[in-house]
């Protein structure tokens, strides 16, 4: 199958929305279709050839690049619209068998494709904006629409809520690149890669650091259990996160990591941390079902995570992960000196981490889609 998958950016950024479009794409490319990117480009954009995209990521797979001149370059609605409206004319496009996109304006206007489509995305579009709902179901009810490719069950029961057809809808997690977890490292090897102390206990949580990802709540742990050492890993500068991490001697703020680099420190924790808040789902509504979860579960390392609507597809107390309520720092202290006194449970939590992982993959989640699209 020829699939074109139109992308909003010009330039090679750190954003997980790029990560899963990349890495999804490069998977399908591995399942035996014919992947061609479609990249937007301004002037004083950069040319870029597939390696270096296949590289920024860390993927690899049969991909093709191809960038188009424009003035349609970024997330925002009408921004996006155009630039749609653009690739619909693209001989690109239409010579396609399939046009993939996670564009949201894909979701409402993607009847007007010229070739048979489908849309790929995580936000609870109908729940969050109501008056989408009837748009949402033209688009998916169209007889060219190949339905909608959800990231969580717990963001496709919105759209089954909105009347989108139930054969239209597939819920298909995102993954980990087991390639990316090799060599696979003891906590002490990993740790002395890093030149971090192999006798303290660590915490490490990986994944943007900014103020929408729930970090305070990481910070208001870290100040109660001062002989934990706290790793945030992902700083892309200094913003209020990175500040107030300095008050405390306990936390350490780490650059972003290339994919090849992130493993050292996933293995070098006795936990790894996704923050107890419920901010990022209900709050920001940017982060379902994060894509840190998968790659925590792939290093088989022990989970400390919030009791949420969207991880709970995924991660189950007391045999992947430990759960604790949102917003209680003092509930997340407790179940992790639960988690770092009992080596029998840290131990069977990884295996339990590692059970989970061995489905969610990219070339998993790319069989299943395959098998959606050519139903």
């Amino acid at each position: 199958m020829r699939i074109v998958y139109p992308l909003l950016w010009s330039r090679l950024d750190r954003k997980a929305c790029r990560e899963q479009s990349v890495n999804t794409a490069a998977a399908l490319g591995r399942a035996g279709h014919e992947v061609t990117l479609l990249m937007p480009r301004r002037a004083g954009d950069p040319a870029l050839d597939v390696g270096e995209v296949r590289a920024w990521f860390g993927v690899e797979g049969p991909l093709r690049l191809v960038q188009r001149e424009t003035r349609w370059v970024g997330e925002g609605a009408v921004t996006s619209a155009m630039w749609l409206l653009q690739a619909f004319k693209d001989p690109e496009v239409r010579g396609a068998d399939l046009l993939y996109s996670r564009i949201p304006m894909m979701i409402w206007a993607g009847w007007r494709s010229p070739v048979p489509f489908v849309t790929d995305h995580y936000r609870r579009w109908p729940d969050d904006w109501p008056i989408l709902r009837r748009p949402i179901r033209k688009t998916a009810r169209a007889e060219h629409s190949r339905g909608l490719i959800l990231h969580s069950d717990y963001a496709a029961g919105s759209y089954r809520r909105a009347g989108v057809p139930a054969e239209k809808l597939l819920t298909a997690h995102n993954g980990a690149n087991p390639a990316q977890m090799l060599p696979r490292l003891e906590a002490g090897e990993a740790r002395d890669r890093l030149g971090l102390p192999r006798e303290r206990r660590i915490a490490v949580y990986a994944g943007r650091v900014n103020q929408e990802k729930g970090l305070d709540q990481v910070l208001a742990l870290a100040a109660l259990r001062p002989e934990v050492l706290f790793l945030l890993v992902g700083s892309e500068g200094q913003g209020p996160i990175e500040r107030a991490a300095v008050a405390l001697d306990n936390v350490g703020v780490v650059p972003w990591q290339r994919p090849e680099a992130l493993p050292s420190f996933l293995y070098a924790a006795d936990v790894l941390l996704i923050p107890a808040s419920s901010a990022p789902l209900e709050r920001f509504g940017t982060c379902v079902l994060p894509m840190k979860t998968f790659a925590y579960l792939a290093a088989g390392r022990p989970i400390l995570a919030p009791e949420a609507p969207d991880t709970a597809e995924l991660l189950r107390d007391g045999d992947n992960a430990l759960l604790v309520p949102p917003g209680r720092p003092a509930a997340a202290a407790a179940v992790l000196d639960r988690l770092l006194g009992d080596l029998g449970l840290a131990r069977r939590l990884s295996e339990g981490a590692l059970r989970t992982a061995s489905e969610l993959s990219w070339d998993h989640r790319a069989t299943r889609i395959s098998a959606f699209l050519q139903r």
